[in-house]
């Protein structure tokens, strides 16, 4: 293909590089970043397509694209580091950081589409309830209502969003069942991370992750030279065989106000930069020399946390700390190997890290509407770079 970049051995993976030029001829997918590690060799790293299809400007290496999502998995790792060092523990009540939440409700919609307070809930949020998606904080139809007429446009700080949702309703009581939070419960983390080590939630993350690590490309507030490097948003058209622009300008998500620093989204990074942060899951918390967390966190971040048969699961995943986390390998359902883990970007960007085989794959591409942990490209990905690693 025209425009694109390769690294590594193009023939063993050609069923990988295949399935993606054939989205970007067909005008589905603008372009993309890949990048697999193997027993911390990298054995591929490609690229090709439009960072801006209309002005002909071609992805590099060194794009940055919005990680959505996969900021989350970054605040599980802050929120590790500090109860390492005693900061926090994972079993503290969130009401000991932000006392609102000790009089926390569930509630429903009624039958005009408002919410409505059931009780009082069977028991307070703790920290791990939000790592592990089952707080019921923002899950359901009742967070996403609360959310509709929340000011998200002029919230900029993890901090000035908690001040709101300790008045939540919850979609459930805390720990009676697992449901994604996606723009809500992780700010609470990032907000404690701020609380316990009396930073701002931006400067921690850049001193004791990304400055270590060496992820120069990664943050909520970018300079100028690296807003160059953004790649320009898209989404597929009503018959889905179309690209069409999605103007975001400089925000880190849709809604938020630009330069937003969530617990959950609004990060900006590169494939490289988010390669190193999984590959330092992969390394057991170390990477390049530099230890960000200890086995033992790592270990904890990737444990599947639910048993089977828990409200909200299916029998193909689990949950760890805001990573998903593979139990069973099925052909053509599930091809990664059980107890891999990583997670998703609502704009199309994907990771995940075998522990067994010290497998690290990376996907990039920036699309509004291509599906986040369900998207048809993700799953892809994964099987094509398992079966290109099985193949003789």
């Amino acid at each position: 293909m025209k425009n694109c970049v390769i690294l590594g051995d193009s023939k063993k993976f050609s069923r990988v590089i295949n399935s993606v030029n054939g989205r970007i001829e067909r005008g589905v997918l603008p372009g993309v970043t890949l990048r697999v590690m193997l027993n911390g060799e990298c054995v591929l790293d490609y690229t090709a397509g439009y960072s801006n299809i209309e002005e002909k400007i071609p992805l590099r290496r060194d794009s940055v694209f919005r990680l959505a999502s996969m900021t989350k998995p970054i605040t599980a790792a802050a929120a590790l580091w500090c109860a390492e060092r005693g900061k926090l523990r994972l079993s503290d009540k969130i009401s000991k950081y932000f006392p609102a939440f000790a009089r926390s409700r569930v509630g429903k919609l009624d039958g005009r589409g408002k919410v409505a307070a059931l009780g009082a809930a069977e028991r307070e949020i703790t920290v791990e309830d939000i790592l592990t998606h089952s707080s019921g904080l923002g899950s359901g139809e009742v967070g996403d209502a609360q959310f509709a007429s929340f000011p998200r446009a002029h919230v900029r700080t993890p901090r000035e969003a908690v001040e709101h949702y300790g008045e939540w309703l919850l979609d459930f009581s805390p720990g009676t069942s697992q449901m994604y939070s996606p723009l809500a419960a992780l700010d609470v983390v990032a907000a404690i991370v701020e609380k316990v080590t009396d930073t701002e939630y931006e400067s921690f993350l850049r001193e004791r992750i990304f400055l270590p690590l060496g992820m120069t490309d990664t943050g909520y507030n970018l300079t100028e030279e690296q807003y160059g490097r953004v790649v320009k948003m898209y989404r597929l058209g009503d018959s889905a065989d179309k690209l069409e622009p999605h103007e975001m300008g400089r925000e880190g998500h849709d809604g938020f106000p630009a330069g937003a620093v969530s617990g959950c989204t609004a990060m900006f990074g590169t494939a490289c930069d988010y390669t190193r942060f999984a590959q330092m899951l992969c390394g057991d918390g170390e990477f390049g020399g530099q230890r960000v967390l200890s086995p033992e966190s790592v270990r904890l971040m990737r444990a599947p946390h639910f048993k089977n048969g828990f409200a909200g699961m299916d029998e193909y995943s689990n949950w760890g700390y805001t990573v998903r986390v593979r139990q069973r390998q099925t052909e053509n359902v599930q091809e990664l190997s059980p107890l891999s883990y990583g997670w998703s970007g609502a704009y199309n960007t994907h990771f995940w890290v075998d522990p067994e085989l010290k497998i690290v794959g990376v996907y990039m591409s920036n699309m509004s509407n291509a599906g986040g942990a369900g998207a048809i490209t993700a799953f892809e990905f994964e099987c094509d770079v398992m079966r290109s690693l099985k193949d003789k």
